[in-house]
């Protein structure tokens, strides 16, 4: 195939050399968390915490229940926000290493919009962790990826932290881009 018609799956400037350190990528999509996703997705992983779906008990309890309003699951909100860092910063990642670090800060309502934010802490070619990656067996050689560890900040309308993460993610060169 030409390089013409050459098409790729993945954009071309998240890879391995791409991240600096230092730098914060504002994700550019926002997303509103439902009252309908907040209660479907509590009840689905079968989340008992009666802040997030009594809201008779939050309405009685005002002042241990942010004024009578039910917190959404922190689930839904982690999933939301790493899901709108992954365009900038997972396309070309051959695999997930961690979440580490985890808070929330803030608490989330149905109704409040979600944003995020990446700030890349460090990178690494050396990993050991990066040959055990990839497909098929055994993984990444040596020089084909590197590890780029980032602070995930998942922000409100408001501007408001309410969720801080660090996560690893294993991204290739662009060499080596398929």
């Amino acid at each position: 195939m030409s390089a013409a018609m050459e098409h790729r799956f993945t954009r071309d400037d998240n890879l391995y050399e791409d991240f600096t350190i230092g730098e914060t990528i504002v994700h550019p999509r926002g997303r509103t968390i439902s009252d309908g996703e907040h209660m479907l997705w509590t009840n689905f992983v079968l989340n008992t915490a009666q802040l997030h779906f009594n809201q008779k008990m939050c309405i009685d309890s005002p002042d241990t229940t942010f004024g009578g309003r039910r917190v959404v699951y922190g689930g839904i909100v982690f999933a939301f926000v790493a899901g709108l860092a992954s365009e900038e910063t997972e396309e070309n990642a051959v695999c997930i290493l961690s979440y580490d670090e985890g808070r929330h800060l803030n608490p989330v309502f149905a109704g409040d919009t979600l944003f995020a934010e990446s700030t890349v802490l460090a990178k690494s070619e050396d990993d050991p962790r990066i040959a055990r990656c990839g497909a098929p067996a055994p993984g990444l050689g040596p020089g084909k990826a590197g590890v780029v560890k980032f602070l995930l900040r998942g922000l409100n309308q408001r501007g408001e932290v309410v969720l801080e993460i660090t996560r690893e993610l294993v991204i290739l060169k662009k060499a080596h881009r398929p």
